[in-house]
């Protein structure tokens, strides 16, 4: 009988397994999107027996939450460079908005994942990171603070909310190829032009 070879698990040494697993993942999430991950497919991949992903993630989920998890290191990282020595406040949420937008389109499947909320819900570490965001939308709704927020709060949090949006939106339109084919450098223009405007909304006398 003909076996089939198949490199050992113990062949991935160091963690070395792990890493691949998640590099993989996030390969097969950026070109054919978060449903058609399979780990059996995964171990098929990287020529490992059916059950060896499982000794480092217990589920499939687990292993997502470790893509996005990595992707946010990635993308705070970015983004905190890009804003490093930028000291008004509209330029650097300007350009944090154009560094995540670029981190989307180079990175397309560690966004899709740490973007789906059953892997958010799954990970303290990305509950954690959305505590900012969370802040902000309870002062546009006047949660936690015993009624109606200031309207200086509710006008500033509403634009931080509304760069969010704006710049979760653009980089979903790239991602999900609704705007043709968009280059890392476009991706960037195009987001640097948007948050601009916004800028200037949210820089008006009130």
């Amino acid at each position: 009988m003909r076996r089939i070879k198949r490199k050992p698990a113990a062949a991935y040494h160091h963690g070395d397994l792990r890493q691949a697993l998640v590099d993989a993942a996030a390969a097969v999430v950026a070109k054919d999107g978060v449903d058609a991950l399979k780990v059996s497919a995964l171990a098929e991949r990287l020529g490992v027996t059916d059950g060896a992903p499982f000794r480092h993630f217990e589920s499939r989920l687990a292993l997502l939450v470790a893509v996005a998890e990595e992707g946010a290191g990635r993308m705070v990282e970015r983004m905190d460079a890009a804003a490093a020595g930028i000291e008004d406040p509209l330029e650097v949420q300007r350009a944090r908005g154009v560094a995540y937008v670029r981190f989307a389109v180079e990175e397309p499947g560690h966004f899709r994942v740490l973007t789906r909320a059953e892997v958010i819900a799954a990970s303290p570490r990305l509950q954690e990171m959305s505590a900012a965001f969370e802040t902000t939308l309870d002062a546009v709704l006047g949660r936690r603070h015993k009624g109606a927020s200031s309207p200086e709060l509710v006008f500033r949090s509403a634009g931080m909310l509304a760069a969010q949006a704006l710049t979760y939106g653009l980089a979903r339109m790239i991602t999900d190829g609704l705007l043709g084919e968009i280059t890392a450098s476009q991706a960037e223009r195009l987001a640097y032009e948007i948050t601009g405007v916004l800028g200037v909304g949210l820089g008006a006398e009130r």
